[in-house]
């Protein structure tokens, strides 16, 4: 797998298709493989577009420094891997907190970004919008998994001591673990005991100067993809109210992961919105 030092940081990415960019950001605690092995890096490039994938900072095969896991941080990743591979201006389509980085990257080098998919992110900086973050029902099912065998995370969001509860699991609880979530889930499942030796848990939810007013200012165009039974529907409204070019779309049968829980769905809608922008200078123009 090809690798570039972007920001400092060893990124290990993977590339396929020719036309106009796409970039593709997965979650924290997750990695490039998740759009692999969902098909969307092929179908992307069969629609006509140069698809980039590639693990953010601490994530996969990349490089894991200790500190520097906020959307700013990831941002200027973003963009150093877009200066280095010489890449046009990009869509970039964004998993929960890589919806995050993807927004971010659009304020601080709004020339690489050529428009923003977000699939069910959550903004530390609209946390007013989502007064029930802290007991989403997205962590509560991973709570509730971890109580079965006898593991105990908290009552609210707290990556940082998921992170170390992981790391501190002895060999039986880990494999029931495994067990429990199946093969897709044993990947992300050894993901989190190497993020706790950075400062990942800490920063991840940090607003980062990425404030309501900046995300509002956000020009070009942005696609909210939110899930049927997200957690996060308040910040899919807030952004099609605030944002000036800002269109949403539900996709049906999924609580916070489309791309695995309606795979066909989540990669049509990104097929057919990016097609759409792809389409719209020249609509423009003429």
């Amino acid at each position: 797998m090809p690798e570039v030092v972007a920001n400092g940081v060893r990124l290990f990415y993977q590339q396929s298709g020719t036309g106009p960019d796409v970039v593709l950001v997965h979650a924290v605690t997750s990695n490039q493989a998740v759009w692999l092995l969902s098909g969307v890096p092929d179908a992307l490039a069969a629609a006509g577009f140069r698809v980039t994938s590639y693990d953010l900072r601490g994530h996969g095969m990349s490089e894991r420094p200790p500190r520097g896991y906020n959307s700013a941080v990831m941002a200027d990743d973003l963009l150093g891997l877009h200066r280095a591979l010489g890449l046009g201006p990009a869509f970039l389509v964004g998993h929960s907190f890589g919806g995050v980085v993807g927004l971010h990257a659009a304020v601080l080098g709004p020339e690489a970004v050529a428009g923003v998919v977000l699939s069910d992110s959550f903004f530390p900086g609209l946390r007013h919008v989502e007064p029930n973050f802290s007991r989403s029902n997205v962590w509560l099912e991973l709570r509730d998994t971890f109580a079965r065998v006898g593991v105990d995370l908290g009552e609210t969001v707290d990556f940082g001591r998921l992170f170390r509860t992981a790391a501190g699991l002895p060999p039986e609880k880990m494999k029931a673990l495994e067990d429990a979530y199946g093969p897709f889930g044993r990947g992300w499942l050894r993901q989190l005991p190497l993020l706790a030796e950075t400062t990942c848990g800490e920063e991840v939810l940090a607003e980062a100067g990425l404030t309501a007013e900046r995300i509002a200012q956000v020009s070009c165009p942005v696609v909210a993809l939110y899930d049927e039974f997200s957690p996060f529907l308040a910040t899919c409204r807030w952004l099609q109210e605030h944002l000036p070019a800002c269109e949403t779309e539900i996709i049906p049968r999924a609580k916070h992961l489309a791309v695995v829980e309606n795979t066909t769905g989540f990669t049509d809608a990104v097929v057919r919105h990016l097609r759409r922008l792809a389409l719209r200078p020249a609509e423009t123009t003429s």
